[in-house]
């Protein structure tokens, strides 16, 4: 098929989901990110099943990944024409963060300083897409709670502890994109101003919803407090102490079953205190988690282990080899 004729079938394509959207936005809405109109979480049976499942349990990711896109489209077209709709917006900020984090940042993460210009463009383009997910969770907060996001970019830390404290269960997934993505941004741009200014404003939205929810998502929220903790510099929020407290709490609720948790443990506690046995252990436990143990996470946990064999093909850029 040509181009032209490819493109002409893009517009058929979205010009249907126009006039679909139009007709029936808020149920298309609702079925598609699983929340009302309002924010409200909708209630699903235990023996409902998951469409998402064709993505996030599957283990081609270089499949996924060519697809990807097509699905944030075609979610990004859904909440132009129903902006009002929180769910959407939730959903698609969502799908913003999860496509820079494992199709954009990852693959560039393992780029050679001889790709360093395409690499930097990857990143920035990764930044992009952190961002626009981070403000369309700020959209959410802000339609559930007036006054949101004026509270967190006001560097202001009384109105930012206030906002916070109005969250409830509705609001948890879209604070675990809105923290991890903005926190992720900061990591390629550790100098923005504009992101320094406000960074202790998505530490206090993570820090509220796994008060709210502590078992989120295997620990999700953990995973994302830990890495920072350990990471950022201190005058800026680092505190390897409470980043260990975060790295138990997440080794408590995952039960030691998501490799993530021990790449982020690799890099984040191994790498910098010259560790490197501590390393390899921590690689071996990501490998040995099978992902048939959790159909719903074989996306994840696949990309999670590439990252790990990655890293244990490159030791010798972290550690001396005498």
């Amino acid at each position: 098929m040509c181009i032209s004729k490819k493109l002409a079938l893009l517009v058929t394509v979205c010009s249907a989901v126009f006039l679909l959207s139009s007709c029936v936005t808020n149920a298309i809405g609702n079925s598609l990110s699983g929340y009302k109109k309002n924010g409200k979480a909708i209630s699903k049976k235990a023996s409902a099943n998951d469409p998402m499942l064709a993505l996030t349990g599957e283990t081609d990711v270089i499949l996924v990944g060519d697809f990807f896109p097509t699905v944030l489209k075609l979610y990004e077209i859904l909440q132009k024409q129903n902006p009002d709709h929180l769910g959407l917006s939730m959903m698609t900020g969502s799908l913003n963060v999860m496509y820079a984090n494992a199709f954009v940042q990852t693959p560039a993460d393992s780029l050679g300083v001889a790709q360093f210009d395409k690499q930097n463009s990857e990143y920035e383009r990764a930044k992009l897409h952190y961002l626009r997910g981070r403000d369309m969770e700020l959209d959410f907060l802000e339609g559930r709670h007036k006054g949101f996001r004026e509270a967190m970019f006001s560097g202001d830390e009384e109105k930012i502890k206030a906002a916070v404290a109005k969250m409830d269960k509705n609001d948890v997934d879209a604070a675990y994109w809105c923290g991890a993505g903005w926190l992720a941004a900061f990591s390629l741009d550790i100098l923005n101003p504009d992101l320094i200014a406000n960074l202790g404003a998505p530490i206090a939205i993570l820090e509220k919803a796994a008060q709210i929810n502590p078992d989120y998502n295997n620990g999700s929220i953990w995973d994302v407090l830990f890495n920072f903790y350990m990471v950022a510099p201190g005058d800026f929020g680092g505190d390897p102490e409470r980043g260990m407290q975060c790295y138990e709490e997440e080794l408590r609720v995952s039960g030691g079953k998501t490799p993530g948790m021990y790449v982020t443990y690799a890099q984040a506690v191994c790498v910098p205190n010259g560790d490197e046995k501590g390393f390899d252990e921590a690689l071996e436990k990501a490998l040995a988690i099978n992902p048939d143990d959790n159909p719903s996470s074989r996306l994840m946990t696949t990309i999670s282990q590439n990252k790990a064999r990655w890293l244990q093909a490159h030791k010798s850029d972290y550690f001396v080899q005498w």
